[in-house]
């Protein structure tokens, strides 16, 4: 906790952005809704509800469901769905799900154990 005598640090502007990150190492237990971009790049243990980019980043994992604008995943996921518009599936992504989405990307060298079907996410 900061003292009143210390001067409180300026927020980057780079933060103020708006971007929210689960860090490597932290684990966030519960539920995610926002209205801004997400990327996990530690552990995600519930469902997200993002208005924006959904990101999991490798060494990332989440163990819930997604729904999103567009879903990207480098690491992994275990979910019973993921929804979105697009969903990208990068060369080191492992992802146990059924996916949802007008456009499906799946790199080569992904883990994808599931099923998709077309459309996106529910109005």
């Amino acid at each position: 906790m900061a003292r009143k005598d210390q001067p409180r640090a300026e927020v980057p502007a780079s933060i103020k952005s708006r971007l929210t990150v689960i860090a490597a190492g932290t684990v966030f237990s519960g539920d995610l809704d926002s209205s801004d971009p997400v990327e996990v790049y530690g552990t995600l243990e519930g469902d997200a509800r993002v208005h924006g980019r959904f990101m999991v980043a490798e060494p990332g994992k989440v163990i819930g469901n997604v729904d999103a604008q567009t879903i990207v995943v480098a690491g992994e996921v275990h979910a019973g769905l993921l929804s979105a518009d697009r969903i990208e599936l990068r060369p080191t992504a492992r992802v146990t799900a059924r996916l949802r989405g007008r456009a499906v990307a799946i790199a080569e060298g992904a883990t994808f154990d599931g099923d998709m079907e077309g459309g996106g996410p529910p109005s």
